[in-house]
Formats: C-alpha cells, structure tokens, sequence
C-alpha cells in the first residue's frame, strides 16, 4: 500500500498522542470514580481497537507478503 509520505508521518505523530490523552483521561476516569460522557468512552474505545486492528491486519498482510 502505497501512500504520501507526508500522510504516514502525520498517522505516526496524531495516532500514539491521541491514544496517549483517550488511555491518560481513561485512567483518570477510574482513578477518580469521574463520570464519563457515554460518548467520550466510546469514542475512545472504538479508536484505540480500530488502530491496533489496523496495525494487526497490516502485520498480516506484510508477513503473507514475505512467504
């Protein structure tokens, strides 16, 4: 897969930063017994499993390549 260079190193800066702050405010969430907007914790949950599936279906994909 073949994308603009400047693209992957957006995803590479924007992905670890916004899983960093949705994992950090989660804590704090649990830490604290704050109440969280349903939509907030969806959102992050639904971003967090998204982008380890994406990086699990590349992984894939680039070790069928090499057999």
């Amino acid at each position: 897969m073949n994308t603009n260079p400047i693209v992957e190193i957006f995803r590479a800066i924007v992905r670890p930063a916004v899983t960093i702050i949705f994992a950090a405010v989660i804590a704090q969430v649990v830490v604290e017994g704050i109440a969280a907007p349903q939509w907030f914790l969806g959102l992050a949950a639904t971003c967090i499993l998204w982008w380890f599936g994406d990086r699990t279906v590349q992984h894939i994909k680039e070790k069928k390549e090499q057999d």
